[in-house]
């Protein structure tokens, strides 16, 4: 499939197809709500952690590798594996919200006044305290490479570009990537700095409810996956 054989025109339809797409909700921008009220360069390590995923990826839709994905059991291990991560990543987030707002918000008068003991406590209550306690790096490859629609974008749409890419070069490819990846890292740097800016607004019970609502979005796009990988092995 060729979109079409003028550069110019070519990169518009990347750059207009790439937005649309990075704004639809979805496990990294999830991700990138959780971990910016902590950080405002939050957005910045998981698009990181996203190209970490997303370039190697195009480099083997460049090489014919999207065939691999179209296979019906490499797509229904995807979806089983890539959902229940979601699920558990979700489920996480949900179950441990209000101590990660603890943890977050910072300690209270009188843990301060506790020292070191407390926080040395509180260490060793590991993902009690944060459920979701990847660094963003880690975050942003985490939440790309367990979520299967990634992988059944780049199978399709995906490939279709970067094959067109390749039709003006290796040069116009390596020129696709980034342009395409730099939209994730400004949509996911908006969103991450955005939240951290506001954050003064929120008191305990927004903070826990958005908090929750993202680990909502993990779940129900993990259910969705594992649903839709139940359902084509059955048809099989």
């Amino acid at each position: 499939m060729t979109f079409t054989d003028n550069l110019v025109i070519f990169l518009a339809t990347v750059l207009a197809i790439s937005t649309t797409g990075v704004m639809m909700p979805g496990p990294v921008t999830a991700a990138t709500i959780a971990k910016g009220y902590k950080s405002r360069w939050a957005g910045i390590h998981i698009a990181l952690g996203h190209g970490a995923v997303e370039f190697p990826t195009i480099a083997l839709m460049a090489l014919g590798f999207s065939a691999v994905l179209k296979n019906k059991w490499v797509a229904i291990a995807i979806g089983l594996a890539g959902g229940t991560m979601l699920v558990y990543m979700g489920l996480s987030m949900i179950t441990s919200r209000e101590g990660v707002v603890a943890k977050l918000r910072g300690p209270d008068t009188k843990e301060k006044s506790d020292g070191r003991k407390k926080r040395k406590a509180r260490s060793k209550k590991g993902t009690k305290d944060d459920p979701f306690p990847y660094h963003p790096f880690v975050a942003g490859v985490m939440t790309t490479a367990s979520n299967p629609y990634y992988f059944l974008w780049w199978a399709t749409l995906g490939a279709a570009l970067t094959l067109n890419a390749l039709e003006f070069g290796l040069v116009i490819l390596v020129v696709f990537a980034v342009l395409h990846w730099s939209v994730d890292l400004g949509w996911d740097f908006f969103i991450g700095y955005a939240v951290n800016r506001s954050k003064r607004f929120w008191d305990k019970k927004v903070y826990i409810t958005v908090f929750g609502i993202c680990g909502l979005i993990m779940m129900v796009f993990g259910i969705w996956f594992i649903a839709s990988a139940v359902q084509n092995l059955m048809a099989w």
